[in-house]
């Protein structure tokens, strides 16, 4: 698939998944920031660029040019504080362009690097919006094709990498958004046992064993 190709997938499928949310979740649509400033989104891949010698991977930038991010809003009948309406996403939080070097940048190149030369950047983060959490999701344009794609990050038990589970950013958000729409899909395996709730105006992805304090019920019945 050619670079030009993969944007446009990328665009509309976020476009099918903001869409959803308009309608059915509407406190996590409005925690989507609008789109990056290109000065931004340029300024963090030079930094990028400087200190580890590659760049984005094309798609992200294409993202970050309609949505460049979220932020905290409030939530009605959210007094415990518990839903955070920006992690509408399984893997966690979208992250900003600077905010997605974070980890990468962290414990700096050389060889004491423990990602071990991965050119990867936080595609998203289970905790912070400032990327500074302990798991999350990222995404590569690697030229090694075993790492290429999109993949799961830890520095729970130390800096760790998983093989890529998705092929690309649009095709993990392809995915979430045939769960969200049919209960159906690939991710159903690979999900954890967290499914697609609704609380509040907010998409919670939970495992409904555990149980959510206030009122919700699941996008699936």
């Amino acid at each position: 698939m050619s670079d030009q190709s993969e944007i446009e997938q990328i665009t509309g499928v976020w476009g099918r998944l903001t869409g959803w949310l308009a309608e059915y979740a509407p406190a996590s649509y409005a925690s989507l920031l609008p789109p990056a400033d290109a000065g931004t989104v340029a300024a963090a891949e030079a930094r990028l660029m400087h200190v580890l010698d590659f760049g984005f991977p094309p798609e992200l930038k294409a993202l970050w040019q309609v949505c460049g991010g979220v932020r905290k809003v409030d939530v009605p009948g959210n007094e415990d504080g518990e839903l955070w309406a920006g992690r509408f996403l399984p893997g966690g939080i979208f992250l900003a362009p600077e905010a997605s070097l974070w980890q990468r940048l962290r414990f700096g190149p050389g060889e004491d690097d423990p990602w071990q030369g991965a050119d990867f950047v936080s595609f998203l983060d289970a905790e912070e919006p400032s990327g500074a959490g302990e798991f999350g999701m990222y995404a590569s344009w690697s030229t090694d094709p075993t790492l290429r794609g999109v993949g799961e990050w830890s520095t729970m038990t130390g800096p760790d990498l998983s093989p890529p589970a998705w092929p690309s950013v649009a095709a993990y958000l392809e995915a979430v958004c045939e769960l969200l729409q049919s209960g159906a899909g690939p991710l159903l395996e690979t999900a954890d046992r967290q499914q697609p709730v609704l609380s509040l105006g907010c998409l919670v992805w939970m495992d409904p064993e555990d149980g959510l304090e206030g009122p919700w019920r699941p996008v699936h019945p």
